[in-house]
């Protein structure tokens, strides 16, 4: 016959691997899902500079038009001078502005995408500590074996003890 205590010591190995194997499962899932945000990310901040690029040469592409006509209407009309030259300076005054605010709203989207990466990255940490908080651990494998054989010993002197009992009882 089986002994028991064998068949539930395997039995508690094979659970402690398995327990093991899945959270290594867990933990390498999250750190490619956390791979595949990183990637995002960087998509994004690529994304991100290169729309600002564009949209700042678009900007300084208007105020060159937009400088262009007021000297073409400055020129024509005879009215160059002091009139012409503020009208110039507030044009250049008004694309820097426009220049600062564009470059930072991209310094604000990349910081956001940073702490979007730190979320990430958090997420993965907090996800790979719950994986193998949840496995077993030689100590709880051990203290299991120990407590089934514990039990099945204790049944076992129950049992013997009940059969002598019972046939004590019948004897007399």
């Amino acid at each position: 016959m089986c002994n028991p205590v064998a068949i539930m010591a395997a039995s508690a190995v094979v659970s402690y691997v398995g327990g093991q194997q899945q959270a290594k499962n867990a933990a390498t899932a999250s750190n490619n899902a956390a791979s595949l945000q990183y990637q995002q990310i960087n998509e994004k901040q690529r994304q991100i500079n290169d729309q600002s690029a564009v949209d700042q040469s678009e900007r300084n592409k208007q105020g060159l038009l937009e400088r262009a006509q007021m000297a073409t209407i400055a020129g024509e009309s005879g009215a160059l001078g002091l009139s012409s030259d503020r009208i110039l300076g507030d044009s250049f005054m008004q694309e820097g502005t426009d220049m600062a605010s564009m470059e930072k709203n991209r310094q604000n989207a990349l910081k956001q995408s940073v702490w979007e990466g730190k979320q990430a990255e958090g997420q993965a940490n907090a996800n790979n500590v719950k994986a193998y908080a949840t496995a077993p651990t030689l100590i709880s494998t051990g203290l299991q074996i120990a407590g089934d054989y514990y039990g099945i010993k204790t049944k076992a002197a129950t049992a013997a003890t009940g059969t002598k009992t019972t046939t004590a009882n019948t004897a007399v």
